[in-house]
């Protein structure tokens, strides 16, 4: 799952108002979604083009001589810069639909996670919904924007909307690690109980368990300590401190063999 929601990650595309930044885009294997990747890039290109040619036009108005050569080097130049703002208008739609096409993937994806409760599942799915929904209401808005200035202020509009969009990526597989480190945490609990319970037996039967108790109080830190790095969001940390509390579990059943 992180995977899936990092490949949407490098969409994030700062704009400006002249243009745009060069993206990088991870691949895909969703047929869809690459077909449309492909297009966008062939349309980023020409954008480039138009825009070059633009710029080629506007040094011609400044070189014409003449009323007549200016009047006519100004109409190509319009007839560019409107070219221009055409790409620039179909970049920009065609990353939207991307970013919807990855949502939509990562939405169906969820639901079918094991590991994560279906309470969660409906909550991701929310949120997912809640982004897909502003990205269609901001793909209306540059479907309808007519003039380069006009184009140009939603290119800002995205941009800022992009960064806030990057938070609720990071905050749907927050969510989802929190989900599974608590559920992995949960379980170690149990494990934990259930080898206090034999080696109460073993001690009920006489036998000198000092060696795994003290294996006990390590994995029981080490619970602890996973539990408070995942209230930190520190996941990885706690990943190997519930290790930590694994490997001493098998230390304590080599142990009990041995008594």
């Amino acid at each position: 799952m992180k995977k899936i929601l990092q490949s949407i990650l490098p969409l994030i595309i700062a704009f400006v108002l002249a243009g745009y930044s060069s993206v990088g885009i991870a691949q895909t294997t969703d047929e869809d979604v690459q077909n449309t990747l492909n297009q966008m890039r062939q349309s980023r290109q020409e954008f480039k083009n138009a825009k070059a040619q633009e710029a080629s036009e506007a040094a011609g108005v400044g070189k014409a001589k003449g009323e007549a050569q200016r009047l006519v080097a100004q109409e190509k130049r319009e007839t560019a810069q409107q070219r221009m703002e055409e790409k620039r208008k179909e970049v920009l739609l065609k990353l939207f639909d991307i970013q919807i096409k990855h949502l939509e993937r990562t939405k169906a994806r969820v639901q079918k996670m094991p590991n994560i409760t279906d309470e969660l599942k409906a909550q991701l799915a929310t949120e997912i919904d809640i982004v897909i929904q502003k990205l269609n209401d901001e793909k209306v808005k540059v479907q309808a924007a007519t003039g380069q200035e006009e184009i140009k202020n939603l290119a800002k509009e995205i941009r800022d909307f992009f960064k806030s969009y990057k938070d609720i990526v990071k905050n749907i597989v927050d969510a989802i690690h929190n989900s599974r480190a608590n559920n992995a945490a949960a379980t170690a609990e149990e494990r934990l109980a259930a080898v206090k319970a034999k080696v109460q037996e073993l001690k009920a039967q006489g036998k000198d368990t000092s060696d795994i108790d003290t294996e006990i109080e390590e994995a029981e830190t080490d619970i602890d300590d996973a539990q408070e790095a995942i209230g930190r969001k520190a996941f990885k940390e706690g990943n190997e401190d519930l290790k930590g509390a694994y490997q001493k579990f098998r230390n304590i059943a080599q142990e009990a063999k041995g008594l």
